[in-house]
């Protein structure tokens, strides 16, 4: 259970302790967004912090305080709480699941949340369906599932199958996709978390965040390549002309004559096209 701190409405922007285990990168064009919004309006909504062992700690809200750090700012506009670290990191997963965010963020958050309930009622890690009525966790999962699967335009199938995707990647996979100039699809974080090499994985990560590759596919077949796997892609033209040539020289003279007779026209231009090209 939380506990509003009614007396602290304020607090020293340096004396805010920011966990290092933050599901959602801060995202540096969100922030200098908010820097122009405050200097414009001001300071309109308290982050959400908790108290713990006489220090605070960030709950919610990573973007507004980073923004005020920048500006100078030597307080900020505060919603204290008395809360264990669990239901702290329920309340950050929750906010932010409202909230906008990429296919990426979205499925980590949801992830997060499965995760944070199962260790709040551990009887419903064994997927009993009674627990799972009496705490409402079904529920609580479809509904923010479907919240996100609207804002996406995408069904809560995919959702589940991208969250379940995360599941299987590193802290420092998510945390290089998430940084990806482009977001990363929901079909990109499925077919990731389906490679089950580590080594493998973690080169495609890196391909499809820096660029390199423009999907899953291209990326594992830039590495197949890289390792001798597969021959690098031919030029469609280069592969049109051998399978002409193939065909050519299967035929006999008769077969030969008949198509120069048939296209006698076309390659004499042909002809006098070549040859004015290597003068």
């Amino acid at each position: 259970m939380s506990k509003l701190i009614t007396g602290t409405t304020a607090l020293p922007v340096a004396e805010i302790e920011v966990p290092q285990d933050r599901l959602r990168t801060v995202s540096e064009a969100k922030v200098r967004g908010l820097m122009e919004a405050i200097g414009i309006f001001g300071f309109t909504t308290p982050i959400e912090v908790r108290r713990a062992k006489g220090r605070f700690v960030l709950i919610d809200g990573a973007h507004r305080l980073e923004a005020m750090k920048r500006l100078g700012e030597g307080e900020i506009a505060v919603r204290a709480f008395d809360m264990s670290a669990q239901d702290a990191r329920g309340r950050e997963i929750a906010a932010n699941l409202v909230a906008g965010m990429t296919p990426l963020q979205d499925a980590v958050f949801l992830a997060a949340w499965q995760s944070y309930y199962e260790e709040r009622h551990p009887e419903t890690r064994q997927g009993s369906a009674g627990a799972i009525a009496r705490h409402g966790l079904q529920a609580k999962n479809c509904s923010f599932a479907e919240l996100v699967a609207a804002n996406r335009s995408v069904t809560p199938r995919h959702i589940h199958k991208a969250t379940a995707a995360v599941r299987r990647l590193s802290a420092d996979e998510l945390r290089i996709l998430d940084c990806s100039p482009r977001p990363v699809p929901l079909d990109a974080i499925e077919k990731i978390g389906k490679i089950a090499d580590a080594e493998e994985r973690a080169i495609v990560v890196e391909k499809l965040a820096s660029g390199e590759a423009r999907n899953v596919a291209a990326a594992r077949h830039a590495l197949a390549v890289e390792k001798g796997v597969k021959a690098p892609p031919k030029d469609p033209l280069q592969e049109d002309l051998e399978t002409l040539t193939k065909v050519w020289s299967r035929t006999g003279a008769t077969v030969r004559r008949r198509f120069v007779a048939a296209h006698v026209d076309e390659l004499r231009r042909l002809i006098a096209d070549a040859e004015a090209s290597d003068e």
